[in-house]
């Protein structure tokens, strides 16, 4: 980005200089100690704003009623999206494309805020969204160092290369470090306090409790007093399965024995809502957990294991996972003993695999 006024705001599209075969999203997440360490610059982004015939008419834009750097300590990340399109596309369309993508993150996602592409980001119904560089954020750098993208914005003259369209979605510093996932149907994050009571219902249902080892005696407290211990065990992770189409949480995912590079458990994993089942959108959520624990993650080794008769595991088989063993009398629930199945899936084995796996985001 070239330190002119005009450019920094007018609205032209910005170019990602990089050769690409197809559209591509970039992600990244930027904690906000970097971003105000690196990144942020709203004095110079409001000194070149006032050269526009536009400054002080905006509401999206310089000069902001509040304090910018302090809007930013609100949150705790910066996740980055950068969407990268041929000049022949709608640059239109792709901000759509972009904004619709971040506004259903928002949705489901508590306590995040979306910064649509743009110069100014966008008024809305349900209030105004800013775009990441009408907050003084500095989008070149942080496409360049963050994505390895080389953007430049148009001025008089066409640029060869592609259209880049860039936003971001804030989280806030109660969440987790985890950027949401996306499948085509829907969006795996971080559980939160407000779930829990979601968790226990569903984990009160036959259908759930089958198949996993919860006991007739377990409480709401209970689930909750756990949830809240996992919050403090680095060996475990809890998500949330949410619908793209209703923005409802409509299942849960609890990992395990969580050992960056090496291994991890998918200790509990269902579709708690019954008229969500049926859909594959337990398939989706697995799909998504293989591909964030091999690719993300690192991982050499996923393991889980299930009782006797669940029909999840041909889908486990399906995924590309092998049987390691029968676990006889292992677990106990309602003063009974249960055998359970062991399973795993190795590096070589998802490699081998994944080709058959639907569209995921991570």
């Amino acid at each position: 980005m070239q330190n002119k006024a005009l450019p920094l705001h007018a609205g032209a599209p910005c170019y990602n200089l990089n050769a690409m075969k197809k559209d591509m999203m970039y992600r990244s997440t930027v904690p906000i100690r970097e971003m105000s360490e690196r990144y942020l610059e709203p004095d110079r982004f409001e000194e070149s704003c006032r050269s526009c015939e536009n400054y002080g008419c905006n509401p999206g834009c310089p000069p902001h009623d509040f304090d910018v750097p302090g809007f930013w300590r609100r949150y705790a990340y910066l996740d980055l999206y950068a969407l990268s399109i041929p000049v022949s596309s709608s640059w239109e369309e792709g901000e759509r494309e972009l904004s619709d993508q971040l506004l259903t993150m928002e949705s489901v996602v508590p306590g995040s805020l979306a910064l649509l592409p743009g110069s100014s980001g966008s008024p809305r119904a349900d209030g105004l969204r800013y775009s990441i560089q009408s907050l003084g954020g500095n989008v070149e750098k942080l496409c360049r160092e963050r994505l390895g993208l080389s953007l430049q914005w148009a001025g008089s003259e066409a640029l060869s290369g592609r259209l880049a369209v860039v936003g971001g979605l804030l989280r806030s510093t109660g969440g987790s470090t985890m950027r949401p996932i996306e499948t085509k149907d829907l969006i795996i994050r971080a559980s939160s306090e407000e779930d829990v009571c979601l968790f226990s219902e569903w984990e009160a249902t036959d259908a759930v409790k089958a198949y996993f080892s919860i006991g007739e005696d377990q409480t709401a407290r209970r689930v909750e007093q756990i949830f809240r211990e996992d919050l403090q065990n680095e060996e475990r992770k809890q998500y949330t399965i949410v619908s793209k189409c209703s923005g409802e949480p409509v299942g849960r995912i609890v990992l395990n024995d969580f050992q960056p590079g090496w291994k991890v458990e998918i200790f509990r994993i269902y579709i708690g809502d019954p008229e969500k089942r049926g859909r594959g959108f337990g398939r989706q959520a697995m799909e998504a957990i293989l591909k964030k624990s091999f690719e993300e993650w690192g991982m050499e080794r996923v393991y889980l294991d299930h009782y006797t008769g669940n029909p999840a595991g041909r889908l486990y088989l399906d995924l590309g996972f092998r049987y390691e063993g029968l676990l006889r009398k292992n677990c106990r629930k309602n003063g009974q003993l249960y055998d359970v199945h062991l399973m795993s899936m190795l590096r070589a084995e998802y490699e081998a695999a994944k080709a058959g796996y639907g569209e995921i985001i991570l």
